[in-house]
């Protein structure tokens, strides 16, 4: 079956909110799929030829705003979802439970949602299902619609799911000079 041409609907988003995708970002998700091949919500099998993308946790143009664009390149901060191109149908879990029905959003309980509350739902199923409907009307703000305290609060969520990596401190030469 012949490849169709998969929206980045992320780098759209960034875009519109003025923040470009790092140029390391295409290696970096081809590993991720190597990886995590398939949709992290599905049931094994369900839709094998399938559009997956990968999802971040903490969407990149967020982490970018918030201080922390390492989290677009970290691993720890990405998820396989299925998506709903032309001709490739699936469930569009990366729309449903990667951003609660809108891509101007993000679900920060991505992982938990695919793993063990949806995993194997249908699209109807989830659309239907009251925990869904209530996290999708508490979901997070767009960018560019959230406060400085949502903003300081979500940078605290980032910081505390994901530290920075640590850093060897500088060995201390004799003398107080470091190396």
């Amino acid at each position: 079956m012949a490849k169709t041409e998969t929206i980045d609907h992320g780098s759209k988003e960034g875009l519109r909110n003025g923040i470009e995708r790092s140029p390391a970002w295409p290696k970096v998700e081809k590993a991720h799929l190597r990886k995590e091949p398939t949709c992290a919500c599905c049931e094994p099998g369900s839709y094998p030829d399938c559009e997956v993308q990968v999802h971040h946790i903490f969407p990149f143009h967020y982490c970018v705003d918030l201080g922390r664009p390492d989290l677009e390149l970290d691993d720890r901060n990405l998820i396989t979802l299925c998506a709903n191109e032309r001709a490739r149908p699936a469930d569009n879990h990366h729309l449903l439970i990667g951003h609660l029905g809108d891509f101007k959003s993000s679900n920060l309980d991505v992982v938990r949602y695919a793993h063990r509350t949806f995993l194997g739902m249908s699209s109807a199923e989830i659309r239907n299902d009251r925990r869904w409907l209530a996290k999708k009307a508490h979901r997070l703000p767009p960018l560019d619609q959230m406060t400085e305290a949502e903003r300081r609060a979500l940078r605290r969520a980032m910081d505390r799911r994901f530290p920075r990596a640590k850093v060897p401190h500088l060995r201390q030469l004799p003398g107080g000079h470091g190396c």
